[in-house]
């Protein structure tokens, strides 16, 4: 979707136009202040959020190193491992949508709180489809190098999403 990625950039441009604008010495030519690893970490869970959002994993490899280390073990490594992840569980939960509740961001690690919610209108873990909505919820820790997402671990609840498709 090049219309995204080109709202996501100059986003990031416009962005780095107004620090320069309001410091002196980049006005006077020199370059512009470093961008801090909060603000990197932060725009990095954002595109995340936007890409899975769009169900885009056109905008994986911008986001994930090729030699990504997934520490969950429910999928492999690696970008094209990622991408594969992320198709199989869209395929599975088509409608899927998910919204960051907290952030902390330090150094090279991003930490987020998030739920993600979908519709079963898909068997999932060989529980036929019951076309309820659904939650489950997350916390995912990544440490980034170069910009991008290049280790992850994680906790997810999806035994409560599972026991209430169930019926529990």
């Amino acid at each position: 979707m090049r219309n995204r990625r080109d709202v996501l950039a100059l986003g990031s441009f416009s962005a780095i136009g107004l620090i320069s604008s309001r410091n002196p010495a980049f006005a006077a030519g020199d370059h512009p202040p470093a961008v801090s690893s909060e603000a990197v970490g932060s725009s990095l869970l954002d595109r995340y959020v936007a890409a899975v959002n769009a169900h885009d994993t056109a905008l994986f490899p911008e986001l994930f190193t090729e030699t990504y280390i997934q520490h969950s073990g429910r999928s492999q490594s690696g970008l094209a491992a990622q991408i594969e992840n992320y198709h199989r569980i869209l395929a599975s939960m088509p409608d899927l949508q998910l919204r960051v509740e907290d952030r902390i961001i330090a150094g090279d690690k991003v930490v987020a709180r998030s739920t993600y919610s979908a519709t079963h209108t898909q068997t999932i873990r060989d529980i036929p489809p019951t076309g309820k909505a659904f939650t489950f919820r997350t916390i995912d820790i990544w440490r980034i190098e170069d910009g991008k997402f290049a280790e992850h671990w994680d906790l997810t609840d999806i035994a409560d999403a599972l026991n209430k498709l169930r019926g529990g």
